[in-house]
């Protein structure tokens, strides 16, 4: 029962962790371009991967170290050190960012931002607050709104965004430029291999790519993993069952010492002893298998019904009633051998 309830119970949490894991992945492929690219504006970029299928979104936006150092942001006599990210309104889409409140900014604004919602929050900006000015690092510039980053994502929350213009402007523009193409789930490995021609015709070797994982892998790999948990639970398990046979079996046996003295004084032969409680033994653990099987998918069925996992059981789960059998029969083996050692002409006399 417990084996089989352990692996409805594992396989459906873990079938339901997979599903939240490939959930969280971005389809969205990250290309870095070299300094060069910097000189072609985004529409003409962008241009260039029209017609490769599955392309939803597409855009600039570099992010982290590859942006690098933070700024000091001040505003209503608050300043704190945020981070910066130089990008475009398609690459914010193309992330899976959103307006929390306010208005974009254009490719060629040179004196807006877009402030993460963490940023605004401490620096007391509220949706309500467009157009009001902020310090970055001495440069006077108007706050575009408030940006909310994409699900399960939060790098955006404690940074700024600038567009490529800005950047130029303040002498921050990176020396790679990342595009970040947004791609329907599964297909990033088919979408790639046309990125490297289509961004850069001239050099398609200085174009890098970063691809999600792919779901598939990592429901295998998570599965695997599961199982695996799922194995050496059931191998102590195992064990313990065949010692809760032989212990049961002594029991019978020292309950029934009587009877087997006297079998053994008229004549019956020791093997005959040993093979009748072995069979008692098979039998014990191929009903405790039988009942285990029906109780156990029973229970993972009303556990997973009640926490709305998936319902799953292995097929191994049908050999449960033959397991059972096989480890009863190990477990008797030592008390069968105990029973016909029992010396009758001894048992008799303390009778």
């Amino acid at each position: 029962m417990t084996f089989v309830t352990l692996q409805g119970i594992t396989l459906g949490t873990g079938e339901r962790t997979a599903q939240r894991f490939v959930a969280m992945q971005t389809g969205t492929i990250a290309a870095t371009l070299p300094a060069s690219s910097w000189d072609s504006g985004e529409r003409e970029l962008l241009a260039r991967l029209e017609g490769i299928p599955h392309v939803e979104h597409a855009g600039t936006l570099v992010m982290g170290e590859a942006a690098g150092n933070g700024v000091d942001v001040s505003s209503w006599g608050s300043t704190l050190h945020a981070n910066v990210a130089i990008g475009t309104m398609d690459g914010l889409a193309a992330r899976g960012a959103s307006m929390q409140s306010g208005l974009p900014f254009a490719d060629a604004d040179t004196n807006t931002v877009l402030l993460g919602e963490r940023v605004a929050s401490e620096l007391g900006v509220g949706r309500a607050q467009a157009d009001h000015e902020i310090t970055v690092d001495d440069v006077r510039m108007r706050v575009a709104g408030v940006l909310e980053d994409a699900p399960h994502q939060a790098a955006l929350a404690t940074s700024i965004v600038i567009t490529p213009a800005t950047a130029r402007r303040l002498g921050r523009l990176p020396a790679a430029r990342t595009i970040h193409i947004s791609v329907t789930q599964g297909t990033a490995s088919q979408v790639a291999r046309y990125l490297p021609m289509a961004l850069a015709p001239a050099d398609p070797q200085s174009v890098s790519l970063k691809l999600p994982a792919d779901p598939r892998a990592l429901r295998t790999s998570l599965m695997a993993d599961s199982k695996q948990t799922t194995l050496i639970i059931t191998i102590v398990m195992v064990v313990v069952s065949i010692f809760t046979v032989v212990n049961t079996m002594q029991i019978a046996i020292a309950e029934r010492r009587r009877e087997i003295g006297i079998s053994l004084a008229l004549g019956m032969p020791a093997w005959q002893i040993a093979v009748q409680f072995l069979l008692e033994a098979m039998l014990l653990g191929l009903c405790g298998g039988f009942a285990g099987m029906a109780v156990g998918s029973l229970m993972a069925a009303a556990l997973a019904m009640g926490m709305g996992w998936p319902f799953m059981l292995p097929w191994a789960a049908l050999l449960v009633p033959a397991a059972g059998a096989v480890a009863g029969a190990v477990g008797g083996v030592v008390p069968a051998i105990q029973a016909t050692r029992i010396d009758p002409a001894e048992l008799l006399r303390s009778t």
